[in-house]
């Protein structure tokens, strides 16, 4: 990864460049920022700076032996920790057994989420982890940092969702944070700093990653067949997640259209429809557990929207126009005595999802929940 490819953030990247030419590393850094932020992909650009042998002075050469390894996250002086599961019955588990699949999933979508990750288990996750960095992970961490660096000028430790850790990791990390070897440099990437021990947040040299605009994400798809009105759309879907963006574009969004999704279910759960809500349940189960969990996210959304129709200013609600008209007339079935319900159901189906639950058997039994709280009367009328 090269500062130059990613969108946006032009003053942190400066910040961290101009840290390398003036001798101004510290040994441990926070990269902190939202899921689909550029947090992991400028900590990689940044460590391959750090390690490259004939540095520009905006980027790295991409020339050197050093930047060629970092082509593919594979140099000896790069070591990689990151959440992991136990699975076929395994006693230990360490982001070593899985380096080679993390390398293939950051390489494709370096802005992937941590449910991003561990989708890459598939079955194997029956129990619907969300993985864990274990007290392994310190064990053998430390052994690596007995040893002298293979050949670069910096050591690189890179932690992804130290959140992850459980306390007996934290506070062996901990200890390698207060007495570092020389020339290794702790980068921490986290999308919750604040759940981590105050010991460890206070030993880090923080920098808080932006969340992208509309014009860095767009610039990110300017040499793709992509539309900025597309672009703009799926923003408004999904967020800022350049992450999420990038999925949902690479699953062919555009056959499984998310508003077109909603807006059916909608129709045919209020008017009882089971015949279609059967149909609707088939097609959507056949999606990608990926897509069904965007999906659901997106239900939340549209019925927060309804929420603000009703009761807020009509200036805060974030949609295009069709989502609009499509609101304007499906928010008065949405009101103070079924909202509630209605956003607690599809975040219990994004959690079952999250555990492997049978799409159709999920999709369906939340089809006659929505078709028993969508007919619940409100007490007051809405002006």
């Amino acid at each position: 990864m090269f500062f130059k490819k990613i969108p946006g953030n032009n003053k942190t990247k400066k910040e961290l460049i101009l840290g390398v030419k003036t001798n101004r590393i510290s040994h441990a850094q926070l990269f902190s920022g939202n899921s689909g932020s550029g947090k992991l992909a400028l900590a990689f650009a940044y460590a391959r700076y750090l390690n490259c042998m004939n540095k520009l002075d905006e980027d790295s050469c991409g020339k050197c032996s050093s930047c060629f390894k970092y082509n593919s996250l594979t140099h000896p002086d790069l070591h990689l920790i990151f959440p992991v599961l136990k699975i076929g019955g395994a006693k230990t588990a360490i982001s070593d057994h899985f380096i080679n699949t993390w390398r293939e999933f950051v390489l494709k979508n370096v802005y992937g989420s941590l449910n991003d990750w561990i989708d890459t288990f598939g079955a194997e996750n029956k129990t619907g982890e969300s993985g864990l960095i274990y007290k392994d992970e310190a064990i053998s961490l430390h052994k690596k940092l007995s040893l002298k660096n293979f050949e670069g000028a910096y050591r690189i430790i890179l932690v992804w969702m130290p959140e992850q850790m459980d306390i007996k990791t934290s506070n062996k990390l901990l200890k390698l944070l207060e007495e570092p070897p020389n020339r290794t440099i702790f980068l921490v990437v986290s999308e919750k700093p604040d759940i981590l021990l105050p010991t460890i947040v206070s030993r880090l040299q923080k920098t808080h990653i932006q969340d992208f605009t509309i014009d860095d994400i767009v610039a990110f798809f300017k040499n793709e067949n992509v539309s900025a009105k597309k672009i703009k759309q799926l923003k408004s879907t999904v967020g800022p997640d350049l992450g999420k963006i990038k999925l949902l574009l690479e699953e062919g969004n555009q056959e499984n259209d998310l508003f077109y999704n909603f807006s059916s279910w909608m129709r045919f759960v209020y008017k009882m429809d089971v015949v279609n809500v059967s149909k609707w349940v088939d097609s959507i189960s056949g999606m990608g557990r990926k897509y069904q969990k965007i999906f659901l996210s997106y239900c939340i959304k549209m019925i927060r929207e309804c929420i603000i129709f009703n009761y807020a200013d009509n200036l805060l609600i974030k949609t295009d126009e069709k989502e609009f008209v499509f609101i304007s007339k499906f928010a008065p079935f949405v009101h103070e005595q079924n909202s509630v319900l209605i956003i607690e159901e599809l975040e219990k189906a994004i959690h079952s999802s999250k555990r492997n639950a049978n799409s159709k058997i999920l999709f369906f039994a939340l089809s006659l929940q929505m078709i028993k709280y969508l007919k619940v009367k409100r007490k007051f009328a809405i002006n």
